[in-house]
C-alpha cells in the first residue's frame, strides 16, 4: 500500500474515532464483518482450500488470519481505552494453515463479532486518547480508531476473499 493511501487511512481512522464513540462505530463495524461474513456464506470446503498460487492465501486461511487479529484486535482496543498499553499485541498474523473446516470458520467469526458486540458496551464513553498502539501500516492509533480499524480490515479481507473467487481453477459449487 503507497504511503499517502497509508496516510489517508491513518487519518480517517483518527479522526473518526475522535468523533464518534465506540456505540456510533459499531453499526460500521459490524457491516464490515456481515460483509466478509457474506463474502463467504456459499464456500464449500474444496473452495475454502483453494489457493490460486503457491504464494496467496486460501480462503479458510483469510478466515484464520482475520479470527486471530480481530482477537489481538479486542485486547487492544480494551487496553488503550483504559489508558493502558497494548505490549505483544500482534494485529497483523501470519497466514497459516489451518485444519478448521469452513463451516466452523464462519461460526467462530459470526461469535468474534458478538464479541465485538459485548465489548462495545464494557469500554468507557470518554476513552483515552493518549493511549497508543502502533499499526505496522498506519502507525500510533488509540482505541476508537483501532476499534474502527477492525472495520477496515474485514472489507480489505472481504475483498481479498472475492479475489481468490474470481481467480482461474477457482472449484465450481
Amino acid at each position: 500500500m503507497p504511503q499517502d493511501e497509508r496516510d489517508r487511512v491513518r487519518g480517517y481512522l483518527l479522526a473518526q474515532g475522535e468523533k464518534y464513540g465506540y456505540v456510533e462505530m459499531w453499526p460500521r463495524t459490524v457491516r464490515g464483518r456481515l460483509q466478509l461474513l457474506d463474502a463467504i456464506a456459499a464456500v464449500n470446503e474444496a473452495q475454502a482450500r483453494f489457493r490460486a498460487a503457491s504464494d496467496q492465501w486460501s480462503i479458510a486461511e483469510i478466515a484464520q488470519h482475520i479470527l486471530k487479529a480481530s482477537t489481538a484486535n479486542r485486547r487492544i482496543v480494551e487496553a488503550l481505552a483504559g489508558g493502558g498499553g497494548a505490549d505483544g499485541a500482534r494485529v497483523d498474523p501470519p497466514p497459516e494453515p489451518t485444519e478448521r473446516t469452513i463451516d466452523d470458520l464462519r461460526r467462530a467469526l459470526l461469535e468474534d463479532a458478538v464479541e465485538w458486540s459485548a465489548l462495545t458496551r464494557r469500554l468507557p464513553a470518554q476513552p483515552s486518547f493518549s493511549a497508543l498502539a502502533p499499526h505496522p501500516f498506519f502507525g500510533d492509533l488509540h482505541s476508537r480508531a483501532w476499534f474502527l480499524f477492525q472495520r477496515t480490515h474485514d472489507i480489505d479481507h472481504a475483498n481479498q476473499v472475492g479475489q481468490v473467487k474470481e481467480a482461474a481453477g477457482y472449484p465450481a459449487d
